[in-house]
């Protein structure tokens, strides 16, 4: 028996709200009111003036420190261009603050120099973490790949497939189905390939909450943007920027609300370094051979082409490796 998720009252087809089967038909149009006003307020928020924005989201780091204190909070640092805007803000309030690095051995080298740059160069106070799992195994992009399945399309989509090979019962499994249908219809001829989204979990989450735990650490502050996928937008509109005692996990968000253009002016007017990866005309610096938003980038080059051109030997490794799931995915390489 299906009921509301909100008042539990048993769904039935003649009260079940048709825009989302979670809920009945009052509730359905109290919680599409509520999402509608969140995604209003994130749009609003996003066209501030700047300097509005950093003295807002200075705030919000402050409420970490005062809630958690400077001993137990943390900025998961990248070393991508969002995080390094992060770790400046963050570091005119509390110049020492600790910050974790995740090395994923999966990495561009213009990461790992900028790393180098901010802790021998700029005093960062930066603690690197490897994906060492909880038996002391390391573990590594290919490990996850030949285990889990290799990242692809997005982490729904992964997930969605994921789910689907591993289900144990007949009722997960056409829950998957079900879910591809409504939501990506397009990616079902997928399913059956060794795609899921596990990398993320072995190789950066779940190090980064064991050295967290080891530390004494309770609350992260991470510079991801809203904008940045629908996932994440999701995230803002249902916890805001920071979300303290409400999931497994303590975070702030402080710059949940900026956009890629406040990103670069901020870089440009305060004259901060960033990683040299930028310059060669890449748009992120996640890890090398993710598969995330490939198959989106409709510029002369995807990340794996400019890769070829700029590090043809971890490119060479990518093709070996790699490239049978990328030509089933039909993915430019």
């Amino acid at each position: 028996m299906n009921t509301c998720r909100d008042c539990g009252l048993e769904l039935r087809e003649i009260n079940v709200f048709p825009f989302d089967h979670r809920y009945c038909i009052p509730c359905g149009i109290k919680h599409h009111d509520f999402i509608q006003g969140r995604k209003n307020k994130l749009k609003l928020l996003q066209i501030l003036p700047l300097d509005i924005k950093v003295r807002l989201s200075s705030q919000l780091i402050k409420e970490a420190i005062d809630e958690f204190g400077i001993d137990h909070v943390y900025v998961s640092y990248s070393g991508g261009k969002d995080s390094t805007v992060l770790s400046h803000i963050a570091k005119q309030l509390y110049p020492n603050i600790l910050h974790l690095f995740a090395n994923t051995t999966n990495e561009y080298s213009e990461t790992l120099q900028h790393i180098k740059w901010e802790k021998s160069n700029n005093k960062t106070n930066i603690i690197t973490v490897f994906p060492i799992d909880s038996k002391g195994n390391l573990w590594t992009f290919k490990k996850v790949v030949d285990y889990y399945g290799f990242p692809m399309f997005s982490k729904r989509i992964s997930n969605a497939i994921r789910t689907y090979q591993h289900a144990e019962t007949q009722f997960t499994k056409q829950n998957s189905i079900s879910y591809l249908q409504r939501n990506f219809k397009k990616y079902l001829p997928y399913i059956d390939l060794p795609i899921s989204d596990k990398c993320c979990d072995k190789l950066k989450k779940e190090p980064l909450k064991r050295k967290a735990k080891e530390l004494n650490l309770n609350c992260s502050i991470i510079g991801i943007l809203a904008s940045e996928s629908y996932q994440r937008e999701q995230e803002w509109v249902n916890y805001g920027c920071n979300v303290f005692f409400i999931k497994s996990d303590n975070q702030c968000r402080p710059l949940s609300f900026w956009t890629e253009h406040d990103i670069l002016a901020y870089i440009e007017k305060n004259n901060i370094k960033i990683s040299s990866l930028y310059s060669k005309g890449y748009k992120r610096n996640g890890c090398m051979y993710c598969g995330f938003g490939v198959h989106l980038e409709k510029d002369a080059q995807n990340r794996y082409e400019k890769l070829r051109n700029t590090h043809p030997d971890k490119y060479d490794y990518l093709a070996f490796n790699f490239g049978y799931i990328l030509c089933e995915c039909n993915i430019r390489f």
